[in-house]
């Protein structure tokens, strides 16, 4: 499998400009995408079953980048994706307002695929 194998779904997406100018967004981000790619290995190389990230640090990464965006930048949080169930049901205010816009921001640095799981 290589890159032109790879669903447009399960794509992550360029941030954008400003959170490259923030070092502690860039530093989440990285060490996100690390751990990913890190648990990613151990998969490739594990015996079927076998849960190489029993921490969920690939979780945990995207929740905490996510949660620096809403509290440190939240004019910069887009707008609810109308085509997004999760961005829906926040909007219902049936959740609190920092998990609606940690959702959102996680619009701007997961591939769509996962997006909507939180």
């Amino acid at each position: 499998m290589d890159a032109k194998d790879v669903h447009p779904a399960a794509e992550w997406p360029l941030p954008p400009p400003w959170m490259w100018a923030c070092p502690e967004c860039t530093a989440l981000y990285t060490a996100m995408r690390r751990v990913a790619e890190e648990v990613e290995a151990a998969w490739a190389a594990a015996e079927p079953g076998l849960d190489c990230d029993p921490a969920s640090s690939v979780v945990g990464g995207e929740i905490r980048l996510a949660r620096h965006i809403a509290t440190a930048h939240a004019p910069q949080v887009p707008d609810a994706d109308p085509a997004c169930a999760m961005c829906r049901y926040h909007g219902t205010g049936r959740s609190p307002a920092l998990l609606d816009l940690e959702h959102r921001a996680r619009h701007l640095f997961t591939p769509p695929s996962t997006t909507g799981l939180i």
